[in-house]
This record gives C-alpha cells, structure tokens and sequence, in this order.
C-alpha cells in the first residue's frame, strides 16, 4: 500500500530469488512458503522507495501467521543506486545535479520496461492496430492506403538491433521503430548518452525530458531524440526520435516521428500509436515552402484485448 494515502498499489513488482509477481487491483499477491519456512521478499513501484523483508513463519502446524503488509513510501525516482562513471564517449559535461537526474530517470525507464514485460507475461493480451500511409507526389500521389494489423503480447513492438536500425528486404528497407523496451536495453544504453533536461510542462502534465544521442564512435544510423517521463506517475508518456549518420543513397535521406503511450492498467505504460515521417528522394529546405515529407505513415492501436485475466483498471 501507498504510506502516505493507506491505499492499495496496483501492479508493484514483487520478487523472491526464484519468482517475479505483481500485485492485483487491491495489492494482494500470493508466494507459497517455502519448506524452511522462512522467505525474502523485494517489493517495487515507479515512483516509491522500494522495501526489503525477510519473512519467518513458525515451524508450528497450527501457525497461521501468512500475510504482511508492506507500506511504501512515496519517493520520486527512489530506485536502486546504480554507479556510472563519465566516460570520454559522451560529449559535453553535466553538473552533479544533471548526472543523479540523468542516472534516476534511466533507472526510470529501465524499470518501467521491466514492469511492463512482467505485465505481458502476467496478463497476454491481442493488440488489433491500424497502419494508415499517406504518401506524396514523389510516389505518383498523393495516396492514402489504409491496412489492419493484428499482434500479440510477446511479439508486440521491434526489438533493438545495434548497427541494424534499418533493416535491408528484398523489396527495400523497413526501420524498425523505437519501443518502450530499447530504452532499457543495454545495447541501446551502451551505444547512447543520456541527459536530463529537467522538469518541463507537456500537454498539462509535469515531465522529465531526457535526451538521448549516439555516443562517440557510433558511425551507424542510430536513434536520437528524447524521452518524456511523467514526473508523478513515473511513467513514460512520449518518444521523440529521428535518425542520424544517414548517409545511405538508397535508404531513406531522413526519418522522424514520436510514439505517445497509455496506461490500460496503473504504472505500464504500453504504446498507443506511432507517427512517422520520412524522405525517399533529396530533402527540401525547411524554409522552402514545399517542406512536405515524401511518406507520412500512422499506427494507431484500435483494440487492446486481454486474453488470460483482467488486470486492475487504469486509464
């Protein structure tokens, strides 16, 4: 439960050496006791300090003690400490109070990629989409075409593949585009800097922007861009991203867009559409009139349907 409020949290990770669990809608979650009678316990949310417990039950058969309650302290970014070092391969130097933001915001992510697939996996679900393209005159157009996509929980969003952010077919080229678990992924992190911007205003919400670049040394297409972090939920609500060190005359000459998120159930933030636009031929001048990119592409999610269990409601 939250210290402050006495309410329950929904979908705190709780974990034991051998399992990974998350609470439901009242914050109840259940682990059998183990023969020894004795079991630890590490209980997380975004947004609050985590707790430790090791738990002892009488030897006794007739002991009925099994159920604890674990209240969790609010406490902004209040994630286990990880150690960086400032490394020659990120430009630029942050004060002390940038770095522990920066440091705290990556934990941010990479939790919330960690509940989110625990959530998956505790609750599958089908995902029905629909991919609308636009495509301008360079395409004999303008054209709209206008498909219906389906994908399941595991498969749901493009992996990261460092060095493969477009992706040769025999047709041409796809770019698989940024999902909420390549933020947390170590590949990513190990070829990007991150920087915390700070506390910014964003569609009547309080986020933390953070940047996001190719470290020195990458030379490859990579990403760029930033992430918005809700500076209360501690969710992820929005990604920025384009394409650099395109230099690839039959890949796209630029490529951009943002994903924006929801959160079907509290604290998982899952993708709710996807807009993209890209150049096919040479890229005009933002200061010509005719600044109109050659392929504008939406994916918007139409239908998120659960098929094993109903997980505690959100919004």
């Amino acid at each position: 439960m939250d210290s402050t409020s006495r309410l329950p949290l929904p979908n705190a990770e709780v974990s034991t050496p051998s399992r990974r669990r998350l609470t439901d809608a009242e914050g109840n979650v259940r682990f059998p006791w183990p023969e020894e009678g004795a079991i630890s316990i590490r209980v997380r949310q975004l947004g609050f300090r985590y707790a430790d417990r090791t738990l002892h039950r009488g030897s006794s058969r007739t002991a009925t003690e099994d159920t604890v309650v674990v209240a969790l302290a609010p406490a902004v970014f209040a994630l286990p400490q990880v150690v960086t070092q400032a490394e020659a391969r990120c430009r630029g130097v942050q004060s002390p109070a940038s770095v522990a933001l920066s440091n705290a915001t990556m934990e941010l992510l990479r939790f919330g990629a960690e509940q989110y697939n625990s959530f998956r996996a505790t609750y599958p679900f089908h995902v029905s989409l629909v991919r609308r393209t636009v495509r301008s005159a360079v395409f004999k157009g303008p054209r709209t075409e206008e498909a219906a996509e389906f994908a399941e929980s595991e498969s749901y969003g493009d992996p990261y593949l460092p060095g493969m952010v477009i992706v040769r077919t025999r047709v041409g080229y796809y770019v698989p585009v940024l999902f909420v678990s390549a933020l947390a992924d170590s590949a990513f992190w190990a070829r990007h800097c991150f920087v915390a911007k700070g506390v910014e205003s964003r569609e009547g919400r309080r986020v933390i922007r953070l940047d996001f670049t190719p470290s020195r040394g990458v030379r490859e297409v990579e990403w760029e861009g930033s992430a918005w972090v809700d500076s209360a939920a501690s969710v992820l609500r929005r990604v920025d991203f384009h394409l650099v060190n395109v230099r690839d005359p039959h890949g796209p000459r630029r490529f951009e867009g943002y994903t924006t998120f929801a959160t079907p159930s509290p604290y998982i933030a899952v993708p709710d559409s996807t807009v993209a636009w890209w150049w096919t031929e040479s890229e005009p001048s933002p200061s010509d009139d005719r600044y109109t990119a050659d392929v504008l592409q939406f994916l918007t999610m139409r239908e998120l349907a659960f098929q094993a269990g109903t997980p505690p409601a959100g919004h």
